[in-house]
């Protein structure tokens, strides 16, 4: 029982974990008011009160989107539901059912593939963080575990054996190529130091150019790149490799606690710049005073209102080197031949590694098989860059349009993020904002969110129909979390 639960956690750290980091980045991180967590997407942005002190004490996202797998319109608490993780949990035998099997009676799993399919999933929970403002200086501690996971061009029939095995008549007998397909996951915690300084004003505009700096402890990576695989579907489940090039890398172990888990294998850096230019609206600043005339105790709340604010960043410029419980393989023109590879994926990272060696080195009778092994290799992050434009309409009414391209500083880092474009309305104030973002993933895929803010609370999804029932799930996402804002000059 144990054991399973254990197994649960690593797929949860690994699977069902946004990219696509923080909620897709769009809706509560866009807001004038979203103060630390807007240095998610620009390390130039800060907090909306020239004079505060932005503290989050906790912040949740997740979010999971594809392209090639969707489940039948349904509320969200008929997917997520007591009577799922029990079915995973429990000590009975399947009973003959392989693991595909299980999801796809459990999920009612369909099928819609694309030739270049995608697979992204994210996990971020923020602890303690703050960001405070000092005359042109803006200072901010973040800190954070992460986990995500990016795979691009997944062939058709890659994605059959993921839902279905070896044992579907779509895949026995048939020979396909892996299409060069590039997968990543890894876990890791964050601590993270952000500046930002005002590099210019004038009575119209406002300059600030910002970074952050990330200091990473990697938790768990995996890592498969295929460089030219052919496999073929023999009628008796097996599969069989043909010049088959590719890179196979983990860092992981057998877990009996939960502290085995999350044990670290590595350490890395990142960093995140960027820049924003403003245009005011107001040449000075509109102060607010609460409590005024008492003595050491009224506060004087003072902001700049924008015309509109445009802002460019380049994030996760880094990496992670894992070196500990680590391995590293590389395959380079390899033949051979590997049975129930279908149940060893879901087994977990040794199964399959046992799986690969064996297929490939210790088939009698074949030849050619190529392995270079080393216990160490580097993980990079999933660089991206953000463009952010916000537009004040009127009053308290905004627009803004957000886009995030992935940008791998190498074709050969496998770690992807995915691309999005999204525009969304929003009525803001200090006290309270409601937010409507329209997404559209990687170029293709519109979703319709929802986000709202009341006092420190904030919450909100960039995928409302599909959490309602309203449309086909391909993808899930909510985020909720508390910030809380104090004023740095007291009244007098």
């Amino acid at each position: 029982m144990k054991k399973k639960i254990l197994f649960l956690i690593a797929v949860f750290e690994f699977i069902a974990t946004s990219i696509v980091y923080a909620q897709f980045q769009t809706g509560i991180s866009g807001s004038n008011n979203s103060g630390v967590l807007g240095v998610t997407i620009n390390p130039a942005n800060t907090n909306k009160l020239s004079n505060g002190t932005d503290i989050m004490p906790l912040f949740f996202s997740s979010s999971v989107l594809n392209n090639d797998f969707y489940l039948p319109a349904k509320p969200i608490t008929s997917v997520i539901k007591p009577e799922i993780f029990s079915a995973f949990t429990q000590n009975e035998k399947l009973g003959g059912e392989t693991i595909n099997q299980k999801f796809e009676r459990l999920f009612n799993l369909k099928r819609d593939l694309k030739t270049n399919g995608y697979i992204f999933a994210d996990l971020s929970i923020y602890g303690p963080s703050f960001l405070t403002n000092i005359g042109p200086h803006s200072f901010g501690i973040i800190t954070a575990f992460k986990g995500s996971l990016g795979t691009v061009g997944l062939p058709p029939d890659m994605a059959t054996f993921l839902q279905k095995g070896l044992t579907s008549t779509d895949l026995i007998g048939k020979t396909f190529q892996l299409n060069k397909v590039k997968a990543g996951a890894i876990a890791y915690t964050d601590i993270a130091f952000n500046y930002s300084y005002k590099i210019k004003e004038t009575f119209k505009t406002h300059q600030r150019l910002g970074v952050t700096f990330h200091y990473l402890t990697g938790i768990n990576s995996i890592i498969f790149e295929d460089y030219g695989t052919t496999w073929t579907v023999f009628a008796d489940t097996s599969l069989y490799f043909s010049n088959s090039s590719f890179q196979y890398n983990y860092s992981a172990n057998k877990a009996k606690t939960i502290g085995d888990v999350l044990t670290s294998k590595g350490n890395g850096f990142s960093f995140d710049i960027g820049y924003s230019y403003a245009k005011k609206s107001k040449i000075r600043a509109t102060r607010t005073t609460y409590c005024p005339n008492i003595k050491g105790g009224g506060r004087v709340r003072e902001f700049q209102t924008f015309k509109w604010k445009f802002g460019i960043s380049v994030m996760d410029i880094g990496f992670i080197n894992f070196n500990k419980q680590t391995v590293s393989n590389s395959y380079v023109q390899s033949f051979g031949v590997a049975k129930h590879l279908d149940a060893d994926f879901y087994r977990g990272v040794f199964a399959l590694n046992r799986a690969f060696i064996y297929g490939l080195e210790g088939s009698s009778g074949i030849e050619g098989s190529n392995h270079i092994f080393v216990d160490n290799y580097t993980h990079f992050m999933p660089t991206r860059v953000n463009v952010q434009y916000d537009y004040h309409y009127k009053e308290n009414w905004y627009f803004s349009f957000y886009a995030s391209q992935r940008t791998p500083l190498s074709s050969k880092i496998p770690m992807r993020s995915p691309n999005i474009l999204s525009l969304s309305a929003r009525y803001e104030t200090l006290k309270y904002e409601v937010g409507l973002p329209i997404s559209l993933i990687e170029y293709q895929y519109p979703v319709l969110g929802l986000n709202f803010r009341i006092g420190p609370f904030m919450i909100g999804t960039n995928q409302l129909l599909e959490m309602v029932g309203l449309r086909q799930i391909k993808g899930l996402d909510f985020y909720f979390g508390f910030k809380f804002n104090i004023s740095n000059i007291r009244g007098v």
